[in-house]
């Protein structure tokens, strides 16, 4: 083979070669990989059981960022374990699932952002366009793929807030406590009401004035289930639990043991679902 011939090939191979993204975790990876479905298969940057606020990179996953033609994150703040390093990333290959509501994001008081967006489905398909207009910015060869993924997925995920919504429909309007704000969507996009957030954030300690005035508020508004994540432990929420009539659920938002890919989210939202339903019961 001739070195003119050679090179054409290795140019055409570079050119239509499809992109090379890195997405952060699960539930933004099954967005992600239902897009891109016949295109190509995104990486998932956080496979065990990794907090998605505190993690060390690995040397193994800082090269999959360093190759990557796109890096897909919930948001620096949420992340924060990247948060350096996508300060040193370049705008176009870089998208954050959660956009601010301010304009100058710097000015953010961050301790009140509630990044846990994928727990709200209409949220997801708002990202869902945003993403597949990036990636047919960035892999214009691949449009009509990218075009019709997004139609089925758009499709995929109105059947899915349809069927909360329906089963969930018998405590519409019932009220929640959450240990933190982390299930706040989906309460919310759920027509459920959180009338009570014990602490700000899920990994956050129980003070002992938190825990008596918390105690309170479920005692006085009789609240009948309180939401937390699965990585607070048994003592807190027996603490907030014992001598009140209230149901407890521990819930896994990400899906740790959900095998990844265009399934994940629809599994993870559903077992979200039964898992609130037993405890409004």
């Amino acid at each position: 083979m001739n070195r003119l011939l050679l090179t054409l090939l290795l140019l055409s191979s570079t050119i239509f070669a499809s992109p090379n993204i890195v997405v952060s975790i699960k539930p933004i990876h099954s967005i992600v990989s239902s897009i891109t479905q016949g295109v190509s298969q995104p990486k998932l940057l956080l496979k065990d059981n990794q907090s998605a606020h505190h993690f060390h990179l690995k040397p193994s996953q800082l090269l999959m960022i360093e190759k990557a033609d796109l890096i897909i994150a919930i948001h620096p703040q949420m992340e924060q374990g990247l948060n350096k390093i996508l300060k040193n990333i370049d705008t176009d290959k870089k998208l954050y699932a959660y956009q601010s509501k301010q304009i100058h994001d710097e000015e953010h008081d961050h301790d009140t952002e509630n990044y846990h967006i994928w727990l709200d489905i209409n949220q997801m398909q708002q990202f869902s366009v945003r993403l597949a207009k990036k990636l047919i910015a960035i892999d214009p060869v691949n449009k009509h793929s990218y075009e019709n993924n997004l139609k089925n997925l758009n499709t995929a995920l109105n059947q899915l807030q349809r069927n909360t919504l329906q089963q969930l429909s018998t405590y519409k309007h019932r009220d929640v406590a959450g240990y933190s704000n982390a299930l706040a969507h989906f309460v919310s996009s759920n027509r459920l009401n959180q009338s009570l957030s014990v602490t700000t954030r899920h990994e956050e300690r129980l003070s002992v004035y938190k825990a008596i005035k918390a105690k309170n508020t479920i005692k006085n508004k009789q609240i009948k289930c309180l939401l937390s994540t699965s990585d607070v432990p048994n003592s807190r929420i027996n603490t907030l639990t014992e001598g009140l009539s209230i149901n407890a659920a521990k819930i896994d938002i990400i899906g740790f043991d959900i095998n990844p890919g265009p399934q994940h989210y629809s599994k993870l939202i559903n077992r979200i679902t039964d898992k609130v339903g037993q405890c409004l019961q």
